[in-house]
């Protein structure tokens, strides 16, 4: 499959902690967050309308306030994440502005979602921000307010709830590695690389343990996501932060990374609005029942269901599972766990007897059910292929490849060959940083005033010869501003 180009791209790009925050220095990596914002200025400049959602705020909190590791309790999270979202924000408010962009900050709880009032506006709000023409929406779970029942938990699963709600085109998840590997290969040697992925339900990968020190995703949660945004009619990419720009190439029809191609038969309306709503609980059922939803798009009756779990109240998000509990569709269920559960296995006529009133006959309709892919299914991709056996083929294929681009792109050194340190030194026209990296007095207000008047001087002079701003000049792969 190759991508098609378009004029105007509606594209949301993830960026996760370990991609913004140095774990072995306790550090901001400012350089990897200006060729974040110069891509996304690339990507405005070509006519396309770009979302970020960037993690980072619990990490920059803790390196604000000196500490080595991130903490485990919810409400020391949600103080630091105060703490690291205003500082966080400060820094891409000043890349974008330099490069002519503005930046709006908009938090997230999945209770907004939830609301099918809350959901509209939010999605009024960023097509409003679009129409602005030069605001790029930066998008965080609001921490210091969720609660762990109506958390996302993690940023990929916010981007890809992101995606589906704006109808993206393109979600990018920005990760410390470069592709999906068969296992994690860090630990396996064995690991191969998958670049495509036809059908996420054939995909048969080692997942491995949670994210980084920093972060809280691993590759689990960045499959989750692909299922939610490929079911939305949304393409996802898993690629490297430290090459952001690739996003530019892949966009053009370049092959970097991993590409999962939306499922053919994508949701719209107000079954994507479904999708966003947070799952409280869970229904097996038969096998009978299963093809009757997935294949003949019935509703759900209480005769197919053998088992039920969760915590769930009447119109609440239930996965609807096969009997061996594997997901492949969600819905709104018309009753609660309790009714439910003395309703499962018995025929729909006799829910009056056992519930002692004269319900709804299902107990998820038809309407309210989106279906995701399913494992062991027979789906053919658009070559006609079926996708598992295509699958083999990739896999095969991707094992073959040499990836010594990524290494030496890796090591490739900035034009100025200087850290921010460096440059600093340079902006204040003084000596002032100590050996370990240090400033003294009231340091942050002189940088950064110096910082503004430098670029300032530079944006103007580069807009007057027709060149375009390149952070990346002041801010090399080793920048960080010191703590």
């Amino acid at each position: 499959m190759t991508a098609k180009a378009s004029t105007s791209l509606i594209v949301v790009i993830k960026v996760g902690t370990s991609s913004l925050v140095r774990a072995e220095q306790n550090s901001l990596n400012l350089g990897n967050l200006a060729r974040i914002c110069e891509t996304v200025r690339d990507l405005h400049a070509a006519g396309h309308r770009v979302v970020l959602v960037s993690s980072g705020a619990v990490g920059v909190g803790c390196q604000r306030l000196g500490l080595t590791t991130r903490p485990t309790g919810l409400a020391q999270k949600q103080a630091l994440a105060a703490v690291g979202q205003v500082h966080l924000m400060r820094y891409y408010d000043y890349f974008l502005a330099a490069l002519n962009l503005h930046c709006a900050q908009v938090l997230l709880t999945l209770d907004n979602l939830a609301n099918r009032t809350q959901y509209l506006n939010a999605r009024n709000t960023f097509l409003e921000l679009f129409n602005q023409g030069s605001i790029i929406p930066i998008v965080n779970e609001n921490d210091t307010v969720a609660v762990d029942q109506l958390r996302f938990g993690d940023n990929d699963t916010l981007s890809a709830q992101v995606a589906t709600l704006v109808q993206a085109d393109w979600l990018f998840l920005l990760t410390d590695v470069d592709s999906l590997y068969t296992a994690n290969p860090s630990s396996d040697p064995n690991a191969q690389p998958i670049h495509e992925v036809p059908d996420i339900s054939q995909l048969q990968v080692d997942t491995g343990s949670a994210g980084s020190q920093w972060g809280t995703g691993g590759m689990a949660t960045k499959l989750t996501a692909a299922r939610i945004a490929t079911a939305a009619g949304c393409r996802m990419v898993i690629c490297s932060a430290s090459h952001p720009e690739n996003i530019v190439s892949i966009l053009g029809g370049k092959r970097v990374g991993t590409v999962f191609w939306p499922h053919p038969n994508s949701l719209r309306g107000r079954k994507r609005w479904i999708l966003s709503v947070p799952v409280k609980g869970q229904l097996w059922m038969d096998d009978g029942a299963v093809r009757a939803v997935k294949e003949r798009k019935k509703s759900l009756f209480s005769a197919g269901i053998v088992h039920v779990g969760g915590d769930f109240s009447s119109q609440d998000a239930v996965q609807l599972c096969t009997a061996q509990g594997v997901e492949f569709g969600r819905g709104l269920c018309n009753y609660s766990y309790e009714e439910v559960d003395k309703m499962k296995g018995k025929s729909s006529k006799d829910t009056a007897e056992q519930l002692g009133y004269l319900g709804p006959d299902e107990v998820v309709n038809r309407d309210n059910i989106c279906l995701l892919a399913i494992p062991g299914g027979q789906d053919l991709d658009s070559s006609g292929y079926d996708v598992a056996d295509r699958l083999a083929v990739l896999q095969q294929r991707n094992s073959s490849r040499n990836h010594t681009d990524a290494t030496a792109s890796s090591s490739k050194q900035t034009g100025a060959g200087m850290t921010v340190e460096e440059r600093l030194q340079l902006l204040r026209n003084r000596d002032s940083l100590d050996s370990a990296g240090a400033l003294p007095g009231d340091w942050r207000h002189e940088v950064l005033t110096a910082i503004d008047a430098e670029r300032t001087m530079a944006v103007a002079a580069q807009q007057a010869n027709g060149t375009a701003v390149q952070l990346t000049e002041d801010v090399t792969d080793e920048g960080w501003l010191p703590s």
